[in-house]
């Protein structure tokens, strides 16, 4: 009976019929390529987790270390040796709570621990270590028990949004003080402002004025003038208080204000900077001058002074309150029919017509119409009005757009002559120049009658 010869299915025969290990071998190769290319996985992944800004680490069910990366050692100033994988939960807070960065006991943790991880849904929460950082911590469950955890210090981030909470709610506030308010710094640039100031300013918000000084608000002798009572504030360190002053802002505009400004102080007691507050004080000083002008010229009415002069007066202080306008009186002639100049020292002479007057008429400019109606007229654009047709090429020469006229009337009822307003834009008069017209003819009517009545 022949040999027979049986050959294993994983095992192949050589030429000489000897068995060759070859496959085995070959998935050897394959098993030990890829245990190699796992671990190359692993380590990437290490050096990635290692990488990251916050502390990750993953437990088991039986609350021992499965991983974690350095970053969590690091926050929490452990050892490596500390966070070897398979330490207890409980042996890393023990740990923690030696170099006090627990802010519970291990027992208290782990309680807290099992609480969280008893709820399927990712949890999150804020810590305060015992050394004042913040940490924030995610959680969240994993399949067949355990969990992974992912550790922040978010002690900057959350001082940070502090502040800048405690910012909004300071711009809030001062933005509900309607006097101007501001916080310089050494330099004279504004670093807060409040919404009154940067609304005055032309501003359209208060950031924009961030950085910047007087020289982008007022004319530049006035922020230069400032700038030097700063530097000096800031070198004495004695405060200013309530200073009156006059200030031009970068159109042109004039008005009064009240300043106080106070040196600011660090904790070393160095002069950083100073706050201010103003308020706008024109209309105070304005009606102060109004009343006081007032006074003079009544003296002068009384006193018998040339009407000239006290018309003239009339006249200066009307344009001391409407900056920018231009203020005549016509008064009537003898002849009841015609206008000629009584005062008006920033109006040209051909302007009012000096020879041959205006006539009082329906259609003879605003002081020709204002006689013959005896009542206010007012032109809003000179260019465009029908009461101008014979005017208007006189008034466009001296740059006049609009004019506003009342009737002087006398306590009898009599015409006496006109006052009248021109300005060099398109419009009409706002509520306080309504004011002074008023004030102005009647202070006219006064000195006009007193002269009739004296020969004066």
């Amino acid at each position: 009976m022949g040999s027979s010869h049986i050959t294993h299915p994983d095992v192949q025969s050589d030429a000489q019929g000897k068995p060759a290990r070859t496959s085995l071998k070959a998935e050897v190769r394959e098993l030990e390529a890829e245990v190699l290319a796992l671990k190359a996985q692993i380590a990437s992944y290490r050096v990635a987790f290692d990488n990251i800004s916050q502390g990750v680490c993953f437990f088991d069910k039986s609350h021992r270390l499965v991983f974690c990366n350095d970053r969590y050692a690091e926050l929490y100033r452990l050892t490596l040796d500390q966070v070897r994988p398979g330490t207890l939960l409980a042996e890393i807070i023990a740990a923690r709570c030696a170099v006090g960065t627990s802010p519970v006991s291990p027992e208290e943790y782990l309680r807290l621990a099992t609480e969280i991880n008893a709820t399927e849904a990712p949890t999150s929460r804020l810590t305060e270590l015992p050394d004042g950082r913040l940490i924030y911590i995610a959680n969240r469950n994993l399949p067949g028990g355990g969990w992974v955890s992912t550790h922040e210090d978010v002690t900057e981030v959350t001082a940070a949004r502090a502040l800048a909470s405690e910012r909004i709610s300071l711009q809030v506030l001062i933005d509900l003080v309607p006097d101007y308010l501001w916080v310089k710094d050494a330099d004279s640039r504004f670093v807060v402002v409040n919404r009154a100031l940067a609304t005055d300013t032309h501003y359209a918000r208060t950031s924009d004025m961030i950085g910047t000084s007087d020289a982008q608000l007022h004319a530049p002798e006035i922020a230069q003038e400032f700038r030097a009572i700063e530097v000096e504030i800031m070198r004495s360190g004695i405060p200013m208080v309530d200073r009156e002053e006059l200030v031009t802002d970068v159109a042109g505009a004039r008005k009064w204000i009240s300043s106080t400004k106070v040196p600011i102080r660090n904790d070393r007691n160095e002069v950083i900077g100073l706050v201010g507050i103003a308020r706008d004080i024109t209309a105070r000083r304005l009606a102060s001058a109004l009343q006081a002008g007032q006074i003079k010229i009544l003296e002068e009415i009384v006193a018998n002074a040339p009407l000239e002069d006290v018309l003239d007066q009339v006249v200066l202080l009307a344009e001391s309150q409407c900056p920018g306008l231009f203020c005549s009186i016509l008064l009537l002639d003898a002849d009841g029919v015609t206008l000629r100049r009584g005062a008006a020292p920033s109006v040209s002479e051909p302007f009012l017509g000096a020879s041959k007057g205006i006539c009082v008429g329906p259609y003879n400019a605003s002081c020709g119409a204002a006689a013959h109606r005896r009542e206010m007229v007012v032109v809003s654009d000179i260019l465009s009005d029908p009461l101008w047709n014979d005017y208007r090429q006189v008034a466009s020469a001296h740059g006049f757009r609009s004019c506003w006229s009342t009737p002087i009337i006398s306590k009898k009822g009599g015409l006496l002559g006109t006052f009248a307003m021109y300005s060099r834009s398109v419009r009409e008069p706002v509520k306080a120049e309504y004011q002074v017209i008023e004030f102005a003819a009647r202070l006219a009517e006064i000195a006009i009658e007193r002269s009739k009545a004296t020969g004066a």
